[in-house]
């Protein structure tokens, strides 16, 4: 029983800490037909035209223009582009969720560990092997075990939280008027907190991994948070 109980308290300390590490979980999702990069200029641009002198969108093109860098694309500097980035992000309202657990009380006493909890222990069947129902020592005893049970009890919890659906979009198009969108993009993160600022730099690295990807699959992509 000591190495059983040894293994348990392992497996319960590794899960815990494996509890403990904090990650942004995402999908990613695109349609494309987007042709190789080869030095295209990019201007990155709201799609909201209200975003036109935010800092927070300057801030997020910032991370895209970075990322598209990586992939052979430069930024126009006032030159006329080849590409429009158009971006657009955003937090929902938040849904509310509820969740139970509960959780067992008493156990089976009976077997080998009824002896100390029952003082008519030497008068059981001679049937029962020390007490228990299992034909072996060290086995908890059944619940057919007319004086080794014990009942069990059930409590639950509640608990009420909040998740936010935070997202980014992203298309890239040729410039000029009525032309066809060469990459349509959405990553969309789902979280306990509506701080778009703290999550974006993971979304948009969640955004570009596999980058332009299989058009018309989506992906679910996890990004640990790097410990501070």
């Amino acid at each position: 029983m000591g190495n059983l109980y040894k293994i348990i308290i392992i497996i319960l300390g590794i899960s815990f800490l494996a509890s403990c590490t904090q990650s942004v979980r995402t999908n990613v999702k695109r349609f494309h037909h987007l042709p190789a990069p080869s030095g295209e200029k990019i201007v990155i641009v709201p799609m909201d035209p209200a975003n036109n002198s935010s800092i927070e969108f300057q801030d997020y093109a910032a991370l895209v223009g970075n990322a598209l860098a990586r992939f052979g694309y430069v930024p126009a500097n006032g030159e006329e582009a080849d590409l429009i980035v158009e971006l657009d992000y955003g937090v929902g309202e938040g849904q509310q969720t509820v969740r139970s657990t509960g959780m067992y009380g008493s156990m089976f006493y009976g077997g080998y560990y009824g002896r100390y909890f029952n003082p008519w222990y030497s008068y059981r069947s001679r049937y029962f092997y020390r007490g228990g129902f299992y034909p072996r020592p060290y086995y908890y005893g059944g619940m057919y075990d007319p004086f080794g049970y014990y009942p069990m009890s059930y409590s639950q919890t509640f608990r009420t939280y909040t998740n936010y659906t935070r997202h980014l979009k992203m298309i890239i198009k040729p410039k000029g008027e009525g032309v066809q969108n060469l990459y349509e993009g959405e990553v969309t993160s789902r979280g306990r907190h509506n701080r778009l600022h703290e999550v974006m730099p993971y979304m948009v690295e969640a955004f570009f991994i596999n980058f332009p990807g299989v058009s018309g699959a989506s992906e679910r992509i996890s990004i640990e948070i790097p410990e501070s």
